[in-house]
């Protein structure tokens, strides 16, 4: 491990409004349509080598600039305060940083990026102490500020087009960052960190620009036309709905089967899935009720790692949603350990999002007690008495809710709608066998291919999953929301 450099991608938190054409972060406010200038929106991805360490990657972007062919650099991106984008969710996902930002029209020969120190967390599975780091631990990982330049190639550079909608996706690699120069740590001006590109990738439906995946946050307003959403880490993001918007509730919080939609109120937690249109509207197609109540408690969702806190579960915080006063982990920061204690009468569940009503799903086994809990699940978990100590935050477990793990593997045997993977990141248990994905061809989303068909031995992709207890008994121990290839 200390031989090699790992990849992180950049993962977004954004504020945007949608109910003109422009978000919080856009330069357009009205009459978005100038001639003359053309209206870009930007998102954030990425693609991930296998068996990584790292297990969360947190930049603080400060502002992004176009540089043109001639003149002074062109803002696309200045938030009042730097906005800390967690970077390991995108080995799947795509999030939106701004949306129809108007910019004079003509050609961009780089793109830049300005950010604060950097920070992340790795795992160090080695039998060795990585510089401060000993074996078989999880450490912190700090950088510094820096700006970070994309140069589009010689004789393609980006060009906009006068009154168009258009799109560039930033690509971080956060492999190339890493460096183990007196230890190790993060260092963002290194070769090959940061990639751009305006190519839709193939799977995205025709008539947008990228999906925007797995927006979760309490709900701070809602119509039959659109929804506001915040998360205490990744901001606020609103999306556009309509009347008859899928609404999956796999824990059958809501009564109203008929009309779920109008189960979900102000303070409900739920997770929307969208696209961001080629008209640079994130538009949702579909919402996840997480929790249907207007006064939920207090949520954190992270990855499980294993910790040496005393009688509890390790949780690398990647998101959360935070409403008592003082508590430490309202301003609790992405790659913050938690630690929780969890009681007997604590609750289980799986959020089959997207996955929900599919045949042969399971939902009664794989995560309904302690046993179940494994390093590299991703769980929301409510929680009470959280509080700040000499090993960090602790907190009570009153409910876990396993949700979609994120990571990066290298394809085996494709057989039907199922395939092996090996290289696995490095904090995921040992599996006996080599672990199976199981794709649904009616939801699990794909990007990067027409088909998962076309997948073969030694591909690399990123897998959003339910990452089930195999244990259990469960064939299939990853069950696939999303698919990307590289």
């Amino acid at each position: 491990m200390d031989s090699k450099r790992f990849l992180v991608l950049l993962a977004v938190s954004v504020a945007m409004g949608l109910s003109s054409c422009s978000g919080l972060h856009s330069k357009c406010t009205t009459n978005c349509n100038v001639t003359g200038d053309a209206l870009l929106s930007l998102t954030i991805s990425d693609t991930p080598p296998a068996n990584t360490s790292i297990v969360s990657f947190s930049l603080p972007i400060i502002g992004i600039t176009l540089t043109p062919s001639s003149g002074t650099a062109v803002s696309v991106y200045a938030p009042s305060s730097s906005t800390s984008f967690e970077l390991t969710r995108l080995q799947t996902d795509t999030n939106l940083i701004a949306a129809n930002v108007k910019v004079a029209a003509g050609s961009y020969t780089a793109v830049n990026v300005t950010v604060a120190a950097p920070s992340g967390v790795f795992a160090n599975a080695s039998s060795s102490t990585i510089g401060s780091c000993p074996s078989n631990a999880v450490c912190s990982l700090t950088g510094s500020a820096a700006t970070i330049t994309y140069t589009f190639p010689t004789g393609t550079p980006l060009v906009l087009a006068s009154d168009a909608h258009q799109w560039l996706d930033l690509d971080f690699n956060y492999s190339n960052a890493i460096v183990t120069t007196n230890g190790i740590g993060i260092d963002v001006t290194q070769s090959g960190v940061l990639t751009a590109t305006s190519t839709v990738p193939s799977g995205v439906p025709s008539g947008d620009f990228a999906y925007i995946d797995d927006f979760t946050g309490a709900v701070t307003a809602i119509t039959s036309s659109s929804i506001t959403l915040k998360s205490t880490m990744r901001g606020t993001l609103t999306a556009t709905i309509s009347s008859s918007i899928p609404v999956y509730d796999p824990q059958a919080q809501c009564s109203n089967t008929s009309a779920p939609l109008n189960c979900i109120q102000t303070g409900s937690i739920v997770s929307l899935q969208g696209v961001l249109t080629t008209s640079g509207v994130v538009t949702g197609t579909s919402l996840d009720i997480i929790d249907i109540s207007k006064t939920p408690t207090d949520e954190v969702e992270g990855i499980i790692y294993l910790s040496s806190c005393t009688g509890g579960y390790g949780l690398i915080l990647s998101d959360s949603s935070i409403t008592t006063s003082g508590s430490p982990l309202a301003s609790a920061s992405f790659g913050s350990g938690v630690c929780l204690t969890v009681g007997s009468t604590a609750g289980f569940a799986i959020d089959t999002g997207i996955l929900t009503g599919q045949s042969g799903l399971p939902t009664t086994v794989g995560f309904t007690n302690t046993a179940d809990i494994l390093s590299g699940q991703q769980v929301r978990v409510k929680v009470t008495g959280a509080a700040s100590g000499t090993n960090g935050i602790t907190a009570n477990a009153t409910a876990l809710i396993l949700r979609f793990s994120r990571f990066v593997a290298t394809v085996g045997t494709v057989s039907g709608n199922a395939f092996s993977v090996t290289t696995l990141p490095v904090y995921f248990p040992t599996f006996t066998g080599v672990p199976q994905v199981l794709t649904y061809p009616s939801a699990t989303i794909v990007e990067g291919t027409s088909s998962l068909q076309n997948l073969s031995n030694g591909n690399i992709v990123g897998v959003s999953a339910l990452f089930l207890n195999p244990a259990d008994g469960i064939q299939y121990p990853f069950q696939a929301a999303k698919v990307r290839a590289q």
